[in-house]
């Protein structure tokens, strides 16, 4: 499920830096009535991204319909790149999905166009079951333009046949960075896999380990790429390839982390709580476990999360909202626990997603979501500095380039789109 690596990538640059912002009226200038009634007849279109998630939409587009018998709700998907080349076409024609998923990185840019619908106004949303960071991912300039549906953290995959025909003992818990790099050389040098495989974006790999050098990506509008604990944040992936602890970018760029680990050829792997389910399918003898990231200067996890959004333009409004409320709710959480593809982001509503693999340590995730993990960096043009990231990064891990070389010229291009913002 490429859901969430995609973010970290040029992909996500595949949306440009402006939309054309139109005005959106409200209700009042409309004459579209703010209430509803179990009578009350719509047509709604909704878009989202990923396939695994169709379960979990559908179940509550009928438990909504259920309320609502003749709001007719037709979805429609798209993979991750299509969705956003998509939208950036609705949106710019004002013909945006009534409901749709709104991510991090994308956000800032469509709300502070005009394109997102404010849902302050939205009676008994329970605002404080949804965590805190994702309260305010989602809310520009006070308002709230999004609820979040589910969220998400990283944590170490552990293959453990691999570990044992490589003769090395599982991690501890409280492991650090020195830990990590031994244990991945062992494996590898043992011939068994690779130490560690992961997916070269920020979400997954270097913003966690940025940030537990103590260092950051953005802080005040001015990027962090330039600041010596983010580059030790880098160079820690550059060691890893270049030690062959990891494999060379070449075998990276045409394997993903998540089919070599799945393949059996990796002992460690750096991955989102969204890979637990197709994990459990892939390996139903529980050779997987989970472990924390390991330590450096701090433990820290990057906290990621969807929403769902409606549009400022939609010509059902009303209806718009209350669906956006409804596919957020406590029971829509219970739902997508339930199907196991996302932890939900309603506050209570965790248990059945942990409950699919007590045995495997998943509870990780939802324990760094509570304890030490830290919001994705966003701004309000994201795209124009993330696709800079894998441009000027690559070199790093290629060994082309070092770290403090390439991180220094990513912080003045960065900056400079900062203040373009």
């Amino acid at each position: 499920m490429k859901r969430r690596t995609f973010l970290a990538t040029a992909a996500v640059a595949g949306l440009a830096g402006t939309l054309s912002a139109c005005g959106a009226k409200d209700n009042a200038e409309t004459g579209q009535s703010t209430t509803l009634d179990p009578n009350t007849t719509a047509e709604l279109t909704l878009s989202y991204w990923d396939k695994a998630q169709t379960p979990t939409v559908e179940a509550n587009i009928k438990a909504f319909n259920e309320k609502y018998p003749n709001i007719t709700v037709t979805p429609s998907i798209a993979g991750y790149e299509d969705y956003w080349a998509r939208m950036r076409t609705q949106a710019e024609g004002g013909d945006l999905p009534d409901v749709f998923w709104m991510n991090g990185p994308n956000f800032q840019l469509y709300a502070s166009n005009g394109m997102l619908a404010e849902l302050d106004d939205l009676s008994d949303v329970a605002w404080d079951k949804y965590p805190t960071a994702l309260r305010e991912l989602y809310s520009l300039d006070g308002k709230a333009y999004g609820i979040p549906k589910d969220y998400d953290t990283i944590a170490c995959f552990i293959n453990t046949k691999i570990f044992e025909q490589a003769g090395v003992e599982l991690p501890a818990a409280d492991w650090t960075w020195e830990d990590h790099h031994k244990i991945a050389q062992a494996i590898a040098d043992s011939g068994a896999g690779y130490g560690v495989v992961v997916d070269l974006g920020g979400q997954v790999s270097y913003y966690n380990t940025i940030y537990q050098a103590g260092g950051y990506v953005i802080k005040e509008g001015k990027s962090g790429y330039d600041d010596p604990k983010t580059v030790k944040g880098i160079k820690f992936w550059a060691d890893h390839i270049a030690s062959g602890a990891m494999p060379p970018m070449e075998i990276a760029a045409e394997t993903p982390s998540d089919q070599l680990f799945l393949a059996g050829k990796a002992g460690i792997h750096w991955g989102g709580s969204w890979e637990v389910k197709p994990l459990l399918e892939a390996f139903p003898n529980g050779e997987i476990k989970v472990v924390p990231l390991p330590k450096g200067e701090t433990q820290a996890t990057i906290i990621h999360g969807l929403a769902y959004a409606a549009s400022a333009k939609s010509k059902n409004l009303a209806a718009a909202k209350a669906l956006v409320k409804a596919l957020t709710d406590q029971a829509a959480a219970e739902t997508e626990a339930s199907n196991g593809t996302a932890i939900p982001a309603y506050a209570g509503t965790q248990t059945k997603w942990l409950e699919q693999a007590p045995e495997m340590g998943i509870d990780e995730f939802t324990t760094a979501a509570e304890t030490y993990a830290i919001p994705f960096p966003v701004s309000k043009n994201t795209s124009a500095w993330m696709g800079k990231e894998s441009e000027l990064l690559s070199p790093v891990f290629t060994g082309k380039t070092s770290a403090e070389e390439g991180c220094k010229q990513l912080a003045t291009e960065m900056n400079a789109a900062l203040e373009a913002e």
